[in-house]
């Protein structure tokens, strides 16, 4: 590590302490040549996500993808934008959590589907009915039964 104020590279670790998130370490820093005292971060850089495709095809995860089918399927009604951060921040939570390297399109989908359902049936519909590829309005139908609770309410 290169001293900010000399750029000599002979330094010293004087502490190291973990950051509230767990996955980054704060050292505080000495460097042998001037004696100035300074504090770096070290952060766990998680691989970079990548989605295998219903062909078999792999790309980039690219969060851009989800929010722009959100916006199709959450009608714009003066809320919508903050509606998708929150949507967006829990599927992008689940998705950490549950995956690591490589993540099927088909998973990104039940996510999304699930967090609509959760939060906004409309737009769950919305999206399913892209997501499942519906060609029959009885599959539309039938993804609306599902929606109802037991007892007949709507969820």
């Amino acid at each position: 590590m290169k001293c900010p104020r000399c750029s000599s590279t002979d330094t010293k670790v004087t502490d190291t302490r973990a950051v509230q998130d767990q996955i980054s370490i704060r050292r505080r820093r000495k460097c042998n040549v001037c004696g100035h005292k300074f504090s770096t971060m070290e952060i766990y850089c998680r691989p970079e996500l990548v989605v295998i495709k219903r062909d078999g095809a792999e790309e980039d995860f690219d969060d851009e993808k989800i929010i722009q089918g959100l916006q199709k399927a959450i009608k714009s009604d003066g809320t919508s934008g903050r509606k998708i951060e929150v949507i967006m921040q829990n599927i992008l939570g689940n998705i950490r959590e549950h995956f690591f390297q490589k993540i099927p399109s088909k998973e990104i989908g039940r996510i999304v589907m699930e967090e609509l359902k959760r939060i906004d049936p409309i737009a769950y519909l919305r999206f399913a009915s892209v997501c499942k590829n519906f060609h029959k309005t009885d599959e539309f139908e039938e993804e609306f039964k599902n929606l109802k609770q037991p007892d007949g309410t709507e969820v």
